[in-house]
């Protein structure tokens, strides 16, 4: 598909080109309630994640929760956030359709009640995650892509959601320490044990989910390309390595991978669909939006497979 501001037109909805360090794809014109069952409008969706690493649906009103799963299923399966704990039990994580609040602010009385307890994000506004990471990588079966649904946005400009390209970050390195990552193993955790400051841990009853590897190049499974793949929010360490080279090798790449892979920043527009691939993409908040105004969304994830190492 071609690449540029204008891109593509069908009968039924458009794609264009964002503008950024790498071009997100921009979905107008779909509607989910005469496009849902169409097996062609799927299949073209799923082409074009896999090919941009972001889709923006553009919607002119709220989709409620059976349009929202609709859409989604569009892309794939909707994951049920399921996870395998230390004793050999099966322990939910989350709700299918979780609310992200980035907005909501930790107050005194709240912190007090909450104990030991955090999720990881911003230590005023819990739901805020400002570090670039991918989703659900710390479960066995990550998410193939997160579905966000815009439902109420801050009155101003900011709180933006940035994407850095991975496929790129790994293309970027020479070819004898791309050699050197083909077959390393990085543990995820829910809770990292601080393995990364200044990110903070996660604390609370999901540490009783079992640690997971997964490799650090990763092969997508639709287009073969190879793409570094962990997360510093949830990484421990890797495989075979000593703790501190491991993590050493991790941060180091996380930063070459910040400072020069392509970008891109998703202004938020009323009732968006944002749609990204975990496997290619990074992704955080901006919190430069004011302390007290919403950044509320609606969120899915789509069902993922065990990841497969690039090269095996």
């Amino acid at each position: 598909m071609p690449r540029g501001k204008f891109a593509a037109m069908t009968d039924r909805w458009t794609v264009a080109t964002l503008p950024g360090g790498f071009p997100a794809a921009e979905i107008s014109n779909l509607d989910v309630a005469r496009d849902a069952a169409d097996a062609a409008t799927g299949a073209r969706l799923r082409s074009l994640l896999a090919e941009y690493g972001v889709l923006c649906v553009r919607q002119t009103a709220p989709l409620d929760d059976a349009g929202l799963r609709a859409l989604v299923q569009m892309i794939g399966p909707i994951k049920t956030p399921l996870a395998r704990a230390r004793d050999g039990g099966m322990l939910p994580y989350s709700d299918e359709r979780q609310i992200i609040d980035a907005g909501f602010v930790l107050t005194a009385e709240l912190r007090q009640q909450l104990g030991d307890l955090s999720f990881g994000g911003d230590d005023l506004r819990p739901g805020l995650f400002q570090f670039f990471h991918t989703d659900d990588s710390y479960t066995e079966q990550p998410a193939e892509a997160t579905v966000l649904h815009a439902r109420e946005l801050p009155n101003g400009p900011g709180g933006d959601t940035e994407f850095i390209d991975m496929r790129a970050a790994f293309a970027a390195l020479a070819p004898a320490e791309q050699a050197r990552l083909i077959g390393l193993r990085a543990v995820h955790a829910y809770n990292n044990r601080g393995a990364f400051p200044p990110r903070p841990p996660a604390k609370g009853p999901l540490e009783a989910l079992v640690d997971v590897a997964h490799p650090v190049v990763r092969r997508h499974s639709v287009t073969g390309r190879a793409a570094l793949y962990f997360d510093l929010d949830r990484a421990t360490h890797i495989e075979g390595l000593s703790e501190a080279e491991g993590r050493a090798l991790l941060q180091s790449l996380q930063t070459r991978a910040e400072e020069t892979a392509p970008r891109y920043s998703h202004r938020w527009r009323a009732h968006d669909v944002l749609v990204w691939d975990n496997v290619s993409v990074q992704h955080r908040a901006r919190g430069d939006f004011p302390v007290g105004e919403p950044r509320r969304f609606w969120r899915y994830m789509v069902a993922g497979e065990v990841p497969e190492a690039f090269g095996a």
